[in-house]
């Protein structure tokens, strides 16, 4: 098992270059369905911390933290400290109820129908979503 920590600004703007700095540290461990579904996740997931994350303090960062284990790539993203809690899994609309010409409101469940295992609570006095990815076939 490997595990490697990152540190994002909270900003919008930061978001795709954490995306890309994920994805390089996982090079050629997902095939490329798992890395599509990965990409999707962790853009949707990073977007709605930065987007909706009610904190105290607007200049925390968001702590990611990758685990590679066996087969496995698992992202931990944490809420900046102080964040309101939310489960997206309490929240998600089903895709069937979304709008196909809408501009938005479909990236929670994006998250759950393209992670592998996508669990959400308490951890170390923040909020933690962790998103799981594996190879091989998705339901």
């Amino acid at each position: 098992m490997t595990q490697t920590a990152f540190s994002m600004p909270n900003s919008i703007d930061s978001v795709d270059k954490t995306v890309l700095s994920l994805k390089d540290a996982i090079e050629g461990l997902l095939e490329d369905d798992a890395l599509f579904r990965f990409d999707i996740c962790v853009i949707e997931a990073l977007t709605n911390v930065v987007k909706h994350a009610k904190t105290s303090d607007v200049n925390a960062p968001v702590q990611i933290t990758l685990t590679l284990k066996n087969d496995k790539v698992i992202v931990d993203i944490f809420d900046p400290v102080g964040a309101t809690y939310f489960d997206i899994r309490e929240h998600a609309p089903d895709m069937s109820d979304i709008d196909e010409m809408a501009e938005s409101g479909r990236g929670l469940a994006l998250i759950l129908q393209c992670a592998n295992d996508v669990q959400y609570g308490p951890w170390d006095n923040q909020n933690r979503l962790s998103l799981t990815f594996e190879n091989g076939v998705h339901e």
